[in-house]
């Protein structure tokens, strides 16, 4: 019996991306795609060049929500799409997340049927230029995204101090965490057994401004903010830039850069990532786990 595989988003103000994100869930065998468009205003000028993108790609919005960004809207749209198919399985990406698997999507799904899971999880690669300068991707249908930005590390992780772990596959019914994080319901994948690359191309010529006004909507409560790390994490971002010449520093050995293609045994060093991450943050989970269950906060 096969499976039904969706894919779901939210897009924003950069859309550079969105015909290399169609075009690569395609490619690994997405069947119905599920995209929402958000905008602040009905004047944005992105709009209706980005309705034109899915126009061509054989598809159209499944929404376009005009509302602030705040910290929740994201996982909202998100959950109001997978639950309107809760048996079927849906591949959760933002719009710069590029998932890569040892074996094929369906093969995963299949996996996931015989064996009783309900949710895949993964990691960030962090994609940038071949010197760290902030490059926009070029116009889709000529060299690959992963040529363009040649070098994957863990900038998240020892830039950020953020969290690199995603949920990338999961049942309509399970529950997902603000950001896609974790998953707070269902039965997850063992990391020994499957385990995702996010090879995440956020690193390019908006970078700076988006990262800009999302310190400053989260600092001055235009947008509702629930976990005060995004400004930390992002304030760290644009502090690097401006001690570096406005480029990322490709040589500091803290983000394990190397070339990488989107082969899955590619980057060196992978194997056992997921273990480790699993690890690092059970207790941080099950305490988080236990006060939403207590409180129902968001957490």
């Amino acid at each position: 019996m096969g499976v039904t595989l969706r894919f779901v988003s939210v897009v924003g103000g950069d859309i550079s991306l969105l015909p290399y994100s169609l075009g690569h869930y395609r490619e690994l065998g997405v069947e119905s795609f599920h995209v929402i468009r958000h905008v602040e205003s009905r004047a944005d000028p992105t709009l209706d060049p980005s309705v034109e993108v899915m126009r061509e790609a054989g598809y159209c919005f499944a929404d376009v929500c005009v509302a602030p960004w705040h910290e929740d809207l994201n996982a909202a749209l998100i959950r109001k799409e997978m639950s309107a198919w809760p048996d079927d399985w849906w591949i959760v990406a933002d719009l710069d997340e590029f998932h890569v698997y040892d074996r094929s999507l369906a093969e995963v799904a299949a996996y996931c049927e015989e064996h009783g899971f309900d949710f895949v999880e993964g990691a960030f690669l962090d994609r940038v230029s071949a010197d760290g300068r902030l490059t926009g991707p070029l116009p889709y249908g000529g060299e690959p995204l992963w040529r363009q930005y040649p070098l994957a590390g863990q900038l998240t992780v020892g830039l950020l101090d953020g969290r690199p772990t995603k949920v990338t596959l999961a049942r309509g019914t399970v529950e997902l965490d603000l950001g896609q994080h974790c998953a707070w319901t269902g039965r997850g994948v063992p990391a020994e057994e499957i385990y995702a690359q996010v090879h995440h191309f956020k690193w390019t010529a908006s970078a700076a401004t988006r990262l800009t006004r999302r310190v400053a909507a989260y600092s001055s409560g235009e947008w509702r903010l629930l976990h005060r790390s995004i400004v930390g994490e992002s304030q760290r971002f644009l502090d690097h830039l401006g001690e570096n010449g406005g480029r990322i520093d490709v040589g500091d050995p803290r983000f394990r850069f190397a070339r990488c293609s989107l082969g899955y045994a590619d980057y060196p060093g992978w194997e056992g990532t997921g273990p480790a991450l699993r690890r690092r943050f059970r207790a941080y989970d099950a305490a988080r786990r236990e006060k939403r269950r207590t409180t129902g906060a968001l957490e």
